[in-house]
């Protein structure tokens, strides 16, 4: 079942509020809750609890931004839920200043319903996962200061023993005491193993938490407490093969470019050396962004972001970024430069536990994934860093952050129906964007043409960009496309659609 959504909507006006409350009236996981007066906003934020804020920008009580810095006063209970800014018209500067002051959306009212409702469940389910990260770490904490407690009160008796020992504590009479045949020194005789035993023991509780905690730090690094949480699980201990989680995910497939001929002229000492120094750099940045690595694979890596595109593109994007300051380091040293290449799709999956009762390891099958790596190997086709999916770009919540490019709609080994590829250029160098930039009109001019099976007109466009952007790669393979077409002849039907034969 849906997490319940709740809807604070502030707005002076009653007809804005009863059409934002049939817009989400027949979504049944969303409670619609309405405040017609700014200066009773945070008193009714306190009662509803809401988990995103519509906030009107012109009211005549209060004026919108002075709300919206309330709204975000440490001390208020607001301070942390999403707020999405209403506004009757798109005025950049307002908009900055909302975002300065700390509103997390802006809509022009009243917006598409779709969009609305989408907009209200990303920003919720955001804000429900972060405060179900403050509760995790809140049982953390009292988990940490529950055990320190325990230490302490075991330091106390201890300290008891010590004192016994050094003659601090009445040493003389408890030494005559337990002299004693009787009773009496017979409890004094206790008392001191006692103490003797309880620092005993202390020490082999200590030694084996230093223990217990070195087993799970080395468990993680084979099972990631990340991978835990997902299929629910406490420890790795709980974990059963065929233990699986089903739904739909954003998939990300990277690896080094050349590798294989990279690797010639190493020792196999140098190849881990090599690989491991790589991924020490990139892999933090899936981690950084709600992902979790499923399985290194050689030189490269597969990993899923259970929450979509939004966050595996932006791993993505920095993956390739500290790439980019690994090359400086590499370059300053006399070694060459790594190009990797990045694909990413959505998809429904399953990922879970896989193998046998004596060797399990984490998993993740579908067609998503087996298209996810195809995506991925068309990167050195088209000469790019980064590839995205039809399916992923549709799942961004705001594409029009990113600066993409369409390449292409291709058949992939193994398939019968075409994708369709874009490039995300914010991946690239800042020389290689500006040109692609620079040169996408003529590109996609030149593709209109290609399409339209005009060869001779598409390849004056692509000549256009590789004349600017002589490195443009993918403009290079439709020039030779269009070479091709054109001495065997255009096939019946042709919808532009081209097919791979490799991998």
């Amino acid at each position: 079942m849906d997490e319940q959504i709740t809807v604070l909507l502030i707005d002076d006006q009653s007809i804005i509020g009863e059409a934002i409350r049939r817009m989400v009236a027949t979504e049944p996981d969303i409670r619609f809750n309405y405040c017609s007066d700014p200066t009773q906003a945070l008193e009714m934020a306190e009662e509803c609890q809401p988990t995103v804020i519509l906030q009107d920008l012109v009211m005549p009580q209060m004026e919108g931004l002075l709300l919206v810095r309330f709204l975000r006063s440490k001390d208020a209970s607001t301070y942390n839920t999403p707020l999405i800014v209403l506004s009757s018209k798109e005025e950049a500067t307002i908009k900055v200043k909302a975002f300065e002051l700390g509103a997390n959306d802006y809509l022009v009212k009243l917006p598409d319903r779709l969009e609305l409702v989408a907009r209200i469940r990303y920003h919720s389910k955001a804000y429900l996962n972060f405060l179900k990260r403050q509760e995790a770490e809140a049982l953390f904490k009292a988990e940490i200061m529950r055990q320190a407690a325990y230490i302490e009160q075991v330091g106390k008796v201890t300290t008891a023993a010590s004192d016994v020992e050094r003659d601090v504590f009445q040493p003389d009479a408890l030494r005559e005491v337990s002299q004693r045949s009787d009773e009496l020194g017979q409890l004094a005789r206790v008392f001191t193993d006692m103490v003797k035993t309880v620092k005993n023991r202390e020490k082999e509780l200590t030694n084996a938490n230093i223990q217990l905690e070195s087993l799970l730090k080395a468990y993680g690094r084979f099972v990631p407490h990340e991978y835990l949480r997902f299929l629910r699980k406490e420890s790795i201990t709980d974990v059963q093969l065929g233990d699986h989680v089903s739904k739909i995910m954003a998939v990300m497939f990277s690896d080094i470019r050349s590798f294989t001929t990279i690797s010639e002229g190493m020792t196999p000492q140098d190849n881990f050396n090599f690989v491991n120094a790589y991924l020490k750099r990139v892999s933090p940045e899936i981690r950084n962004h709600y992902g979790l690595i499923v399985k290194f694979l050689g030189d490269g890596m597969m990993a899923v972001f259970p929450d979509g595109a939004d966050d595996a593109l932006a791993a993505g994007v920095a993956k390739l970024k500290r790439v980019q300051e690994y090359n400086e380091h590499r370059v300053q040293n006399g070694y060459f430069p790594l190009h990797i290449g990045i694909g990413i799709h959505v998809g429904h999956m399953m990922l879970g536990m896989v193998g046998e009762e004596s060797r399990m390891q984490g998993d993740a099958f579908s067609d998503t994934v087996n298209l996810t790596a195809r995506l991925e190997g068309l990167t050195k086709f088209y000469g790019v860093s980064l590839l995205i999916s039809e399916q992923a770009l549709q799942h961004l919540s705001t594409p029009e952050k990113y600066q993409i490019r369409f390449l292409d709609r291709a058949i992939v080994k193994g398939r019968q129906e075409p994708i369709a590829v874009y490039e995300v250029l914010d991946a690239e160098m800042e020389e290689i964007r500006i040109l692609k930039l620079q040169t996408q009109l003529d590109f996609e001019q030149g593709l209109e043409f290609y399409r339209n099976c005009d060869l001779k007109a598409a390849q004056a466009y692509f000549e256009k960009v590789l004349a600017v952007n002589s490195s443009d790669k993918t403009a290079q393979l439709y020039l030779e496309r269009v070479a091709i077409l054109g001495e065997r002849g255009i096939p019946e039907n042709w919808n532009g659609v081209w097919t791979f034969s490799e991998k």
